[in-house]
Order: C-alpha cells, then sequence, then structure tokens
C-alpha cells in the first residue's frame, strides 16, 4: 500500500462535518470521506451499522484475537475547519485529529492485520457507537483482546506532552507493565491520567473490554468554532505511537 498524501492533507479532509440524532449519522461528510480515502486499499468494510464502520485488512475469524481502534467522527461544531499556523495546526479536531491519526496509519500500512478500526458516533452524548461496534465484531466470534481509544486533551498542553494515556480500565498488570516499558523512550514526554473526562473508553469498560484512550494535548476550547492549537511535533508523534502500541497489543 502506498500513500502519497501529507498528514495535513488528511487531517483537512476529515475535518468536516458529521452529526447523528442518537440512533444514526444524519450529516455523513466525514464518513463519506473516510469511506473515499480507504477506496481502493487492502482495507474492508467488515461492518456498517447505524453509528458504526468497522474497517479491517481482513474479516475477523472466529476466535481470533482483535485489537480495536475506535475513533468516533461525531462532532458538535456548527463549522469545522482547519489551517496551517507554522509550527501548529489550528482547527475544529474532536474528534478529526484522531480520525486522520488512524487513516494514516492504515493507509502506510502500519497496523497489524487483527486490528479492526471502527469509525463511530454519538460519543460526544451516549456512545451508542461502541455498543454497535461490539455487537459487530460479536457476530464474527473474534475475541476482543483490548481497545485503544482515540480523543483530543487539554491534558499535557501546558507541559508539552507528545501524547497523554486516560481512562486505563481492565488492563492486566503484565501488559501495563510491558507497556510503559515500551514508551520508555517518551519518558517525560507524555502525560498519564488515570480517571479523565468521559469517553468512549467509558463505554468499552462497561462491557468488560479492557481499554484506554490515547489522546494528543490541544490548546483551547475542545468544543469551540474557533478551534484548538495542536503542535505538529505531537501529531507526528502521536500517529507513532499509535502503530507501536497497535502493533504491541495486537
Amino acid at each position: 500500500m502506498k500513500n502519497s498524501l501529507q498528514f495535513s492533507d488528511l487531517l483537512s479532509a476529515v475535518t468536516v462535518d458529521c452529526k447523528d440524532n442518537g440512533k444514526e449519522f444524519v450529516v455523513t461528510d466525514r464518513i463519506e470521506a473516510i469511506e473515499h480515502l480507504l477506496q481502493g486499499t487492502e482495507y474492508l468494510l467488515v461492518a456498517r451499522e447505524p453509528l458504526a464502520l468497522l474497517f479491517a485488512k481482513r474479516v475477523p475469524q472466529e476466535n481470533e484475537k482483535v485489537v480495536l481502534v475506535s475513533s468516533h467522527v461525531d462532532c458538535v461544531y456548527n463549522n469545522c475547519y482547519c489551517s496551517d499556523n507554522g509550527e501548529y495546526y489550528k482547527g475544529t479536531f474532536d474528534n478529526s485529529f484522531g480520525n486522520a491519526a488512524v487513516l494514516w496509519c492504515m493507509l502506510n500500512d502500519f497496523l497489524p492485520a487483527n486490528v479492526v478500526v471502527a469509525f463511530t458516533g454519538d460519543e460526544e452524548k451516549d456512545s451508542h457507537g461502541v455498543y454497535q461496534a461490539l455487537e459487530a465484531l460479536k457476530k464474527y466470534g473474534c475475541e476482543l483482546s483490548c481497545t485503544i481509544v482515540q480523543d483530543v486533551t487539554n491534558v499535557g498542553w501546558e507541559s508539552g506532552a507528545l501524547f497523554t494515556i486516560e481512562n486505563d480500565c481492565g488492563i492486566d498488570l503484565i501488559t501495563a507493565y510491558n507497556m510503559v516499558s515500551l514508551l520508555e523512550p517518551y519518558d517525560g514526554k507524555f502525560a498519564f491520567r488515570h480517571f479523565a473526562e468521559p469517553d468512549e473508553s467509558w463505554g468499552y469498560a462497561r462491557c468488560g473490554v479492557p481499554c484506554f484512550t490515547l489522546c494528543v494535548p490541544v490548546g483551547g476550547n475542545l468544543h469551540g468554532d474557533e478551534g484548538v492549537l495542536l503542535r505538529k511535533e505531537s501529531a507526528a508523534e502521536y500517529c507513532r505511537v499509535l502503530a507501536l502500541l497497535a502493533g504491541f497489543l495486537a
């Protein structure tokens, strides 16, 4: 798979509107952009639910160990935008940044074949997309070992953290220890918040799925139409860490 797009191109392409009514998507610009970007790649649409689209390199097999990356696409903005401000991106990035980051990993073939990516809705309210994604995987009879949730955060912005790990739940001690060892090169460069603001991890945890949220720190009001600042250095390292953690857990 060869990707000719720059990350900034992906971020701009998916920083468009997407809304749902808690039952189904009603504004689908971002979903259409994602499907267009993945068209002609090795990724298959393995499930289409009213509030969740699941992609994978192959159809999940019965009893196969699967890692899920959950990237919500719904947003609360009246106007979406993305601009380049030198060392920063500026825009309405909740959660288009997460969408762009996982797409970057998918298009550059950074994810193992047993990683499933779910683009979900209703995160900003009741997280019904989480439950639909889980039901879709259940139909395949695969074993979901862990979910990496994606989001943006204000945690770590002031300290210059490159990324954060938040809302970890159900991760066994050996896996946690190995994750810490894996992230040792980033010691002092990321923030950890065991109990943070609500996000999709809360839904996965309620369903008994081991999970954590990998966030990128931004400056500003996460839900404001004025947008937030995002360090380009953080964007690049976040993509690397997402691929690193997904590969380790897979």
